[in-house]
């Protein structure tokens, strides 16, 4: 199996040496280098010239009619220039640094956005997994140029951070905020701003459980779940000064509003209270549509937003540091280190329960009202290549509006699922990505730890993903490239992992393709990088060979194979039978070799 594996590897190699043997074949051939193109000046000059103009290899001349009209009248740059920047200033995503710290932008009046945020710690704590998560929905809806309405969803549900006397403590918590956003005065003469925000909140929290004692009750040595509804708020203002183009600097008093004690078993004050704060920030242009932030808040009480594992309340100051790109006008990404768990703009300043760490935040927000990236269409070669391998993904996204279902399942009762929607021609949101494994049968005890936490009786994987193009034929590139990740948890053991994988995709002729696509798994269990790699192997117009081969890079390295056959009844709609001893075609299951073969179908459908 080993040398299958290296000859596949050396195969793949020279397939991807070709390719750019091919590009300087035609390049260098002078073939068809001159097009030749016929302008009429004039449709009222019948009798003039033809006048003939040659281009050469200016593929960007076939884009869009808009931009070829505005090539032929000059005069109309300065226009271009302005609406250029019209469309820069509407695909600004950024609206805040965190929940309780908000920027003076808004939305245009009828537009609106949703973004989705997931923060976790590095570790996972006393409970494992890959980290204290707490993910987040936004819906950002502008009222008017100058007001803004925001819905905002989290919720947090994994067990405390550190234990408490020497117990697991379960710690459950669940936030709806509505916040208004109004423009109070703004002085265009030196980009003065100040806004102000209200936000009223829905928080339910819960501590404890039949195995584990509350951190609300301090009387009793009684094991137990306590759960408490409250309405919550916050109000902030904040006051910014554009410095220069390119420098923004932002002031926010705040204050929020929490209960100081819950339940009848505290002694004394057994939670946060309220709290005013001071925020500051700062919003720097380091290029087009690339922004750095960073942000330094101090609580100043009366209340806390920090207790430890001995259950003592204080304050920490809360920081945060990253960067925000616009990738067009339609999609944003953010990634952020900051020490805030919250979610909220009233939770927001308060760090991990039972800690103060380090977490890392990760932002896409969506603008549909955004201008999108343009790519040529994809050929019918491409078309049937677009649903994706097997247990190696290739880079290619569908176009936007489009929709990817996939339906898995095989002889040993692997079952799953996954529904992916095109938000733009560059980025695809994996919604829904849902399954179980079964019948798993591990070479030895080397992957012992991750069966028991991810692949045991009765295990049920969540998945939410996106996925990423960088370079494309489409817009002129060599091949594509595409960043995919993906988080989730078990069901079972409550504990998750994070996936990602750089997908490179190469068209070497009209019958072959392949991909190259090194992975990455982490999690509190184990962590550990692999690679696939693959063919597409057309044997007739919708017959397709899918040979693929999987490793992992570690010292007791796991070697899959997989082989199917693809059967097209359109572009759009596909089956395919495989062979595969590999675990699995979802994340994890794609990295570990199985003892036995499996044969499985997959249907693929686009849209």
């Amino acid at each position: 199996m080993r040398l299958v594996f290296y000859l596949f590897l050396i195969s793949q190699l020279l397939n991807f040496i070709g390719v750019f043997a091919e590009k300087v074949r035609e390049d260098s051939s002078g073939l068809n280098t001159i097009k030749w193109e016929k302008i009429e000046e004039n449709k009222s000059k019948p009798f003039k010239k033809i006048i003939w103009r040659s281009y050469k290899n200016d593929q960007s001349y076939f884009g869009k009619k808009k931009q070829q009209s505005s090539i032929i009248k000059g005069s109309n740059s300065s226009n271009e220039e302005r609406i250029s920047e019209s469309l820069k200033k509407l695909g600004s995503s950024i609206t805040e640094f965190e929940p309780y710290l908000p920027l003076n932008n808004f939305l245009k009046k009828g537009n609106f956005q949703t973004s989705v945020r997931w923060k976790t710690s590095f570790e996972g704590g006393a409970s494992g997994g890959t980290g204290q998560q707490i993910p987040s929905f936004i819906f950002d809806y502008g009222i008017s140029d100058s007001s803004l309405i925001t819905i905002n969803f989290s919720e947090a549900d994994d067990k405390l951070y550190n234990t408490i006397n020497g117990q697991k403590v379960d710690y459950h918590w669940q936030n709806y905020a509505l916040s208004f956003k109004k423009k109070l005065l703004n002085n265009n003469e030196n980009s003065f701003v100040i806004s102000i925000v209200p936000t009223l909140e829905y928080w339910r929290h819960a501590s404890g459980s039949k195995d584990s004692k509350s951190i609300y009750n301090q009387k009793d040595r009684v094991d137990g779940r306590d759960r408490f509804d409250n309405l919550i708020g916050s109000l902030s203002l904040p006051i910014s000064k554009k410095i220069n183009e390119n420098f923004t600097a932002l002031f926010v008093p705040g204050v929020t509003f929490l209960p100081e004690k819950l339940g009848s078993k505290g002694i004394g004050k057994n939670a946060y209270g309220n709290n005013f704060y001071i925020g500051s920030g700062i919003v720097l242009d380091m290029a087009k549509d690339v922004n750095f932030l960073a942000s330094y808040t101090s609580p100043l009480g009366p209340g806390n937003n920090y207790f430890d594992k001995d259950l003592n309340y204080s304050r920490k100051s809360i920081y945060s540091i990253g960067l925000g790109w616009d990738v067009n006008s339609k999609i944003g990404i953010e990634g952020k280190i900051t020490n805030s768990f919250g979610a909220s703009p009233s939770t927001g300043l308060l760090t991990i329960p039972s800690d103060n760490q380090p977490l890392y935040s990760a932002n896409v927000t969506y603008k549909p009202h955004g201008e999108d990236t343009y790519l040529k269409p994809l050929n019918e070669r491409d078309k049937l290549i677009s649903n994706g391998g097997i247990t190696v993904n290739n880079a290619l996204i569908p176009g936007v509006g489009t929709s990817q279902i996939n339906f898995n399942y095989d002889n040993k009762g692997n079952l799953f699922g996954s529904y992916g929607y095109s938000l733009s021609n560059i980025f695809k949101l994996e919604l829904i990505n849902i399954g179980s494994f079964n019948e798993v049968n591990l070479s030895g005890n080397k992957n012992s730890n991750l069966y028991s936490t991810y692949l045991g009786d009765s295990n049920l994987n969540f998945r939410l993903g996106g996925k990423l193009l960088i370079f494309s034929p489409q817009k002129n590139d060599l091949y594509w490239m595409s960043l995919r990740s993906s988080v989730g948890r078990n069901n079972d053991t409550n504990q998750g992992y994070l996936f990602s994988e750089l997908i490179n995709t190469f068209r070497v002729n009209n019958w072959l393709a392949f991909n190259i696509s090194p992975k990455y798994f982490f999690s509190g269990v184990e962590s550990f990088g692999g690679i696939g790699l693959s063919s597409y192997i057309n044997l007739f117009e919708n017959l397709m060979l899918i040979p693929e081969i999987n490793t992992s890079i570690k010292n007791d390295s796991d070697l899959n194979s997989t082989l199917a056959l693809r059967y097209s009844f359109t572009p759009e709609k596909s089956l395919d039978l495989y062979y595969s001893n590999a675990v699995g075609v979802q994340d994890i299951g794609q990295l570990l070799k199985d003892k036995e073969y499996r044969l499985g179908i997959k249907l693929n459908f686009l849209l």
